[in-house]
């Protein structure tokens, strides 16, 4: 799996890009949240329509199911074998993810017992799976939506909020009026939570 690491003294910012991104697309993001992170920013397997995703799908919001399972584990492979390498342990990582890699990030967080504990998740929504109760009590996330999007329904959202909360994550939430675009305003309550934690 390709992917792009560097060293820094600040937060552990591990970075999933969105559909049609690469592992340089969050980077500038990441140095907004913290200038002098150490970056982990992994480039998505699945070609579609040449644009890089985590997982397959067979339509706007219909997802091959099959393949989120097996991106899934090799996702989560890849970022502990790298994780190892570097000398950074799993719980170290703030996961930075926006659409198609929070999406994957979300459900591998609810579905995989996992030392990840802390996520911001830029206009995630729940991919409809519910297989396993995982223990998230001692997990932090941050979820922005905005109310113009076009692409993430308020109840698919809502729903992953609910499943995080359900299964005992803290949960803080950013509402905006925009679409499905990241903007200052939500990049800066990130960065707040972010400094905060």
């Amino acid at each position: 799996m390709e992917y792009l690491f560097e060293k820094g003294t600040g937060k552990h910012l591990l970075l999933l890009h969105g559909t049609g991104g690469d592992e340089t697309s969050l980077v500038d993001i990441a140095r907004f949240l913290d200038d002098k992170s150490t970056v982990l920013s992994f480039r998505g397997m699945i070609q579609e329509q040449g644009m890089n995703r985590f997982f397959k799908r067979n339509g706007l919001n219909q997802f091959d199911y099959e393949s989120l399972e097996e991106e899934s584990d090799k996702l989560l492979a890849e970022i502990t074998r790298v994780s190892e390498e570097q000398g950074i342990a799993l719980e170290d990582w703030v996961i930075v993810g926006y659409s198609n890699g929070a999406n994957i990030a979300a459900h591998f967080i609810l579905e995989r017992e996992t030392k990840l504990n802390k996520g911001i998740f830029f206009h995630p929504m729940s991919l409809g799976v519910v297989n396993k109760k995982v223990d998230l009590s001692e997990k932090q996330f941050w979820l922005s939506f905005g109310a113009g999007d076009p692409i993430v329904e308020k109840s698919v959202f809502d729903e992953l909020e609910n499943n995080l909360k359900t299964q005992g994550a803290e949960v803080t939430v950013e509402l905006t009026q925009t679409g499905h675009q990241l903007t200052m305003p939500e990049l800066t309550a990130a960065k707040k939570w972010l400094d905060e934690i």
